[in-house]
């Protein structure tokens, strides 16, 4: 998943500061259940995370 700088920049707006580590080409959300690591590429900001995400979900399904 990747966002404009703009876009990523709104979203981060809506967080507390105390979540959120930011460095020259990476923002780290520090969210409940995992990071979020937003890496620079290009003209936009893109996370693994979604995938990750449901990629755990599906795991914990095959447990069932």
């Amino acid at each position: 998943m990747c966002l404009t700088t703009e876009a990523l920049l709104l979203f981060i707006n809506l967080l507390s500061p105390q979540i959120v580590e930011i460095a020259d080409d990476r923002v780290i959300i520090h969210a409940e259940t995992r990071d979020a690591v937003w890496e620079a590429r290009a003209d936009q900001w893109c996370t693994q995370a979604p995938r990750i995400d449901a990629a755990l979900r599906l795991k914990a399904g095959e447990a069932l």
